[in-house]
């Protein structure tokens, strides 16, 4: 159907991925004429074409959080090392280059990089990267805004910065208070596919 093409439904995807891939500081150019042909063309909104043509698209409709997570002490990034569902989620040196490094935490409280979620299903950890499921239990994480913890509901431990044991791979404890269990989320907002 030629329509789709001129309707631009990737429009908000594109928008998705560039956020993730490219750097912050590209030109995106202007769009006017693009933004008037959809308006003439009458064309859906890329949430419509989330909930209606894709429901089971794993993409994040609403998110209050999209990019790095940086641990406090250590000056790391969570990173997913290009990892598959099933292995560790690691930390690594921030790059601020997005990629492997952006995360998006989700109005359903889960932190996602793609399709897979940070999962815990141990109260000892370790921390894993699965396939999001959408039903809570190990993939939801309580982000409290004042002291910058990032909780596990399920267990009610706190993601930690590694042990000296194994440098890439951050931990779960006792929520304490320590400093080493601040996570700043950059680029934090609340955004909606519209």
């Amino acid at each position: 159907m030629p329509g789709l093409q001129k309707c631009g439904w990737m429009n908000g995807k594109i928008s998705f991925m560039l956020l993730i891939l490219l750097p912050k500081k590209v030109a995106a150019g202007n769009v006017t004429e693009r933004k008037e042909l959809r308006n003439n063309l009458q064309c859906k909104t890329f949430r419509w074409y989330l909930e209606t043509i894709y429901p089971e698209s794993q993409m994040p409709l609403d998110y209050y959080h999209l990019g790095e997570i940086r641990n406090e002490v250590t000056n790391k990034c969570l990173d997913t090392y290009n990892r598959k569902s099933g292995e560790n989620v690691a930390v690594s040196h921030c790059h601020g280059m997005g990629g492997n490094q952006v995360f998006a935490y989700t109005k359903r409280k889960q932190i996602m990089s793609d399709d897979n979620c940070l999962d815990a299903s141990s109260y000892r950890g370790p921390v894993k990267l699965v396939r999001c499921h959408g039903m809570g239990g190990n993939q939801q994480w309580e982000y409290d805004d004042q002291d910058k913890t990032i909780q596990h509901v399920n267990s009610g431990k706190c993601l930690d910065k590694p042990d000296p044991k194994d440098p890439t791979l951050p931990v779960l404890r006792d929520c304490d208070g320590r400093m080493s269990q601040i996570w700043i989320m950059k680029g934090k907002f609340k955004w909606q596919v519209s």
